[in-house]
């Protein structure tokens, strides 16, 4: 009988050559050794393989549909014809031939993964997600599925039961780079409420019996791993929550002024103060608080010498109010149990005050507005962050844009090697880290007004290992100063901050290459309506931008009731001083239309590319489905006037010159 099979030993030189991209090689001994052994099913899948890699589909889905016929329970090869059929644009196929794979190995968790991709291309948001998560539930360490998961949450609310969710939830929370919490929130908290008992939990705070039962409260409160994990990474845009964690916060400060220290208190005091600090003490507070407060830092200041003192004491001041700003702290060694309190809310205050000497500048700041707008973002700095959602892994310029499906010949267009690339306001960092984890290679040049918001950005920087970023600061209307071109610019939500935005688009214009790209992101008009009225009416009522009045007109919202300002309550910004200033009280704003992109366009000599939201672009393809609508700026102005509040999170584009 004659083998089907070669040796092992050639399989594994056909295996090591193909895994060191040798793929001219490896097809040249598939072929040799199929002369010999036509039937074998590892190596005409094998073929398949590279062809596929070589992007040669009519081929490789021709070998992987000979793999199946010789052998109709060889998984791998319905897994291989699924992918091709994918890559092909043959949807319903590759769906019929996952199906296929799951039938003969049910475990065979790439196949659920890939359907639920499938799924979510096709907008079939919940089933997509419920894929991912049977993919999780057999593999939990698969952590492209957990970058997927990500994805979908972000656009899809799950607001139905599920006993797997909150886990997934909590890995993405204690995950630094594959989601920004607050983009998920929604999700948390649903997740929290459907599957916890914290809806009964807070239900005991509203009893005639607390504060009686604070302490069974809290109890529970510490076995609730997703809660504790939520607050300590994002502010939780929820006022049911703020409303009962204020009340909690009241009540244990009440009891530790009073020399209760009961330690059941202090895993939940450091979630708390963890939440507190990332909304900037955004709680109001009563007069009771303060003066208990006062007295509580006083007693430490007088104890520090004796270390007569009680950690409880100093966790729940830094509740309500971070401790670098009370001035016995440095002088306290902290114990284990505050040690993360204190790298949060005095370390890395201290880094920060390092990382602000080291920052260069490009000029002194001439411009009236600009340095308006720099004073507001010394003083508060937006957004304060912890997580981020980075790409899973870098790729060349080339494959990151063709991805976006811009309109642009990628054959045309020449980049440098190492891709420069400038961020025109960078914040506190989140836009220039997660562009430097997008573009294998990429120097990035990130420029922003605030020194403060630089040195946070220098700081997260270095802790997720981000060697290829400088900062620096400066105005953009000074880059000309710099005598640089770069091969991408990406602006996003900065020119409609200046006096004139058409003029600081023209500098950052200046240091476009040739045939280099740029990524604008600005206000839209009429996503923003309902913000522009309340701008207005903050304006008429003369309200300032302290600390305590932002503080003191959230809490007039919320107890007023008055529908007017009801939208504003679901906007993540709401739930942190920074967030409330930026997006209510900012020293400059200007919104735009797209007949007013247009022009600016034009005036600029620049061509538009298309947008890059790809959740908008996935819903104005369900009117306009023809190739070059995507690039139809009057298509999509009538489809913006039909979904005033698709741009709500900014016009995103790219253009480049003419």
């Amino acid at each position: 009988m004659n083998k089907q099979e070669p040796d092992k030993d050639i399989i594994e030189k056909l295996i090591f050559l193909f895994n060191q991209k040798n793929y001219l090689k490896t097809i040249e001994l598939t072929n040799k050794v199929l002369e010999d052994f036509p039937n074998s099913i590892l190596v005409n899948n094998i073929a398949g393989v590279v062809y596929f890699e070589l992007n040669r589909y009519s081929l490789a889905k021709k070998l992987f549909n000979k793999v199946i016929s010789i052998n109709p329970k060889y998984s791998d090869g319905y897994y291989n014809l699924a992918n091709v059929c994918n890559k092909l644009g043959e949807e319903d196929q590759a769906i019929e031939n996952y199906n296929h794979v799951i039938e003969i190995d049910k475990n065979y968790y790439k196949a659920y993964n890939n359907l639920g991709n499938i799924f979510r291309k096709k907008n079939l948001n919940k089933k997509a997600l419920e894929y991912y998560i049977l993919t999780l539930k057999i593999n939990p360490n698969f952590e492209t599925a957990f970058y997927n998961l990500a994805g979908i949450l972000q656009h899809f609310t799950l607001n139905e039961k599920n006993k797997y969710i909150n886990e997934f939830y909590l890995y993405l929370l204690e995950q630094k780079i594959i989601v920004r919490p607050n983009a998920i929130a929604t999700n948390i908290i649903n997740g929290l409420y459907l599957n916890s008992n914290i809806k009964d939990d807070f239900t005991l705070i509203d009893s005639i019996e607390y504060p009686q039962n604070l302490k069974k409260i809290i109890e529970k409160f510490n076995k609730n791993k997703l809660l504790l994990q939520f607050m300590k990474v994002c502010p939780i845009p929820n006022y049911y929550f703020e409303k009962n964690f204020r009340k909690i916060r009241s009540e244990i400060l009440n009891q530790i002024h009073n020399l209760n220290f009961d330690k059941i208190y202090i895993k939940f005091l450091i979630s708390l103060s963890a939440q507190c600090f990332l909304n900037e003490y955004i709680y109001s507070e009563r007069q009771e608080e303060i003066r208990k407060i006062n007295n509580i830092s006083e007693r430490i200041k007088k104890g520090i010498n004796k270390k007569n003192y009680n950690d409880l004491e100093i966790l729940i001041l830094s509740c309500y109010a971070p401790l670098n700003s009370f001035n016995w702290c440095k002088k306290i060694k902290p114990s284990l149990t505050l040690l993360e309190i204190f790298k949060l809310q005095l370390y890395n205050y201290i880094e920060e005050k390092k990382q602000f000497s080291e920052i260069k500048s490009i000029a002194d700041i001439k411009d009236t507005v600009s340095i308006k707008v720099k004073n507001q973002y010394e003083e508060n700095p937006y957004p304060r962050w912890t997580n981020l959602g980075l790409s899973i892994r870098s790729r060349s310029i080339k494959d990151v844009i063709r991805d976006i499906n811009l309109n642009l010949d990628l054959n045309k267009v020449s980049f440098s090697n190492n891709t420069e690339i400038l961020i025109a306001g960078c914040g506190t960092g989140q836009h220039a880290i997660t562009t430097a984890s997008k573009y294998k290679n990429a120097k990035i040049l990130a420029l922003d007004l605030s020194f403060n918001s630089l040195a946070y950005a220098k700081r997260k920087a270095k802790e997720l290992n981000f060697t290829n970023i400088n900062f620096i600061q400066g105005d953009l209307l000074d880059l000309k100063k710099l005598n640089r071109k770069f091969d991408i610019i990406e602006s996003v939500g900065v020119l409609h901050h200046m006096s004139d935005p058409l003029m600081g688009w023209k500098s950052i214009s200046k240091c476009l290459k040739d045939t280099s790209l740029m990524l604008i992101g600005l206000y839209s008009e009429k996503a923003r309506e309902n913000i522009s009225e309340i701008r207005k009416n903050i304006k008429n009522l003369e309200i300032k931008t302290t600390r305590t009045d932002i503080i003191n007109f959230r809490k007039n919202i919320f107890e007023k009731k008055n529908t007017q300002w009801d939208s504003i309550k679901y906007s993540p910004d709401f739930y942190s001083t920074s967030g409330v200033r930026d997006l209510l009280f900012h020293v400059q704003e200007h919104t735009f239309t797209i007949p007013k992109i247009k022009e600016y366009l034009k005036e600029l000599n620049l061509f538009f590319l298309g947008f890059e939201d790809t959740h908008v672009i996935e819903r104005y393809k369900k009117k306009y489905n023809q190739s070059l609508d995507l690039y139809d700026l009057d298509k999509w102005e009538d489809f913006e006037q039909s979904n005033p509040r698709i741009f709500s999170g900014m016009y995103q584009f790219w253009c480049m010159k003419n």
